[in-house]
């Protein structure tokens, strides 16, 4: 899932390996940022953390990749146009899968790249699901501070979390 803010674009690093998965070229900057300093691991106790980007590149390369979902998108969504938004992702992948499967062998190797619109649509539709398994509360994970949340995508222990968070930042501030 990303974040897009005014200023910044928030990323879960779980979509940031992902990208590695692909053949997409990576931002320089990015790439830094995020493995710059050695070896990373991400696994289930950190997938779902967000990675802040601020450069007007790094914002505009991740806009691009409508594979991953934008939270902005989703976030008024009721869980049955989510549901209804997966399926439609579905059927897309479904069609492209036909195409490719109904081609002659030498067609199939000029067109990988058509593998590679199912694998990411494959990839959206698991983040649809992550993302309303935390609307319904089956998953943690914290969206970042500047963010502006609609009461159903915060667990109910989060929002008392987060609103003491919010406190605090705003006695800091003045």
């Amino acid at each position: 899932m990303k974040i897009i803010t005014k200023n910044a674009i928030y990323v879960q690093k779980n979509d940031i390996a992902y990208l590695n998965h692909t053949d997409l070229p990576v931002p320089a900057s990015i790439f830094m940022k995020i493995y710059g300093n050695g070896i990373v691991i991400i696994d289930d106790s950190n997938r779902y953390e967000f990675e802040k980007f601020e450069s007007a590149s790094e914002i505009e390369f991740f806009k691009e990749l409508d594979w991953i979902v934008d939270y902005n998108s989703v976030k008024d969504l009721s869980d049955d146009e989510i549901i209804k938004m997966g399926q439609s992702i579905a059927q897309t992948k479904n069609q492209i899968a036909q195409q490719f499967n109904s081609m002659p062998e030498d067609e199939r190797k000029k067109n990988l790249k058509m593998i590679t619109q199912c694998e990411l649509l494959d990839f959206k539709m698991y983040s649809l699901r992550d993302i309303l398994w935390f609307k319904q509360g089956h998953l943690k994970m914290t969206l970042p501070e500047d963010v502006d949340y609609q009461e159903e995508f915060v667990q109910k222990d989060e929002k008392k979390i987060q609103k003491l968070k919010r406190k605090i930042l705003s006695k800091r501030k003045n």
